[in-house]
């Protein structure tokens, strides 16, 4: 399968112990877009058996069912712990130490998450919550956060190119904080937060996202240029600017589209490409869902220009 080329060890080891890289009917689409790993399975029919754990690999695998499993059973080294079907939107938290197998004899679509301890370490240290010692979730129980969070990740890996890393970072610090909430069983209240950026650190913000506006920056990258967590990163940076990374990122391309539009006769076309749109119709959603009115609209009413549209 050549989506199994080059993709981290854990990925391949699953491909390997589900039989998915010498079954036809299998897909696997890997993301290299983001801090944290997360990948696509899904065949047209089952497997062939039972899949065996996979060996040397630490953290958990956090499934999403994209569509209903009729039946499937798991198993914890010899330890049966779910039988029966699962729906859409159910999730099962799989600590990898416990040797976890599956039986999967029906087609399947399923959104998996590879979330390691340390990820969970950082985001509870940065919000002075205890630290994470299990996530637990009832096998195959659907979970309405995972669930809605888990479409953009899909659409991530159906759409690479539409994809910024910045945002895929967001929500995957989103589903940490759940995790950690969640099925680590830290309570709201533990969860305590130091403030928000100084000001050299708001500058170097700032400085960086607006170097990459087309959003091809890691999160992780932005919150090591200010010396903080990723979790913490997250948090300061939207208590100071009233709005996550990603938003502000969106806003500050209208504002520099704004700023062309008014200033030169460009298209709209390259406008879009020089503020880090994907193409015209990008930059007319965001420039829309802003202000009310499409970006054609507000440069005929504000500067009476229409050459270069």
């Amino acid at each position: 399968m050549d989506a199994l080329i080059n993709v981290p060890t854990v990925w391949d080891q699953l491909a390997e112990t589900m039989y998915l890289k010498d079954l036809p009917t299998a897909e696997v689409k890997v993301s290299n877009l983001a801090s944290c790993s997360f990948a696509r399975l899904q065949s047209s029919c089952g497997l062939p058996g039972l899949a065996r754990p996979v060996v040397g690999e630490h953290g958990y695998i956090v499934a999403l069912q994209l569509k209903a499993i009729p039946f499937i059973e798991q198993f914890l080294g010899t330890k049966k712990v779910s039988s029966g079907p699962y729906p859409v939107g159910g999730v099962s938290a799989i600590n990898l130490v416990d040797q976890p197998a599956v039986l999967l004899p029906n087609p399947f679509d399923t959104l998996l998450l590879h979330i390691t301890q340390t990820a969970l370490d950082e985001f509870a240290y940065a919000h002075g919550a205890s630290r994470v010692e299990k996530l637990v979730w009832p096998h195959g129980a659907f979970d309405p956060v995972v669930h809605s969070l888990g479409q953009s990740l899909v659409c991530a890996l159906d759409h690479p190119v539409l994809s910024s890393r910045l945002f895929l970072d967001y929500v995957l610090q989103a589903l940490n904080c759940h995790f950690v909430c969640s099925y680590g069983k830290a309570t709201q209240a533990s969860l305590t937060f130091r403030g928000g950026l100084s000001p050299s650190q708001r500058r170097r913000a700032t400085e960086l996202l607006d170097a990459h506006l087309d959003g091809n920056i890691a999160l992780q990258q932005v919150a090591e240029a200010c010396d903080l967590s990723l979790g913490h990163f997250a948090r300061a940076f939207t208590k100071t600017f009233r709005k996550p990374p990603h938003r502000w990122l969106t806003e500050r391309r209208v504002d520099r589209a704004k700023s062309l539009m008014s200033d030169s006769l460009l298209s709209l076309a390259d406008i879009a490409a020089r503020c880090g749109f994907t193409d015209q119709s990008a930059l007319s959603r965001s420039f829309k869902r802003l202000y009310g009115i499409s970006p054609g609209t507000w440069r005929r009413s504000t500067s009476g220009r229409t050459k270069g549209l």
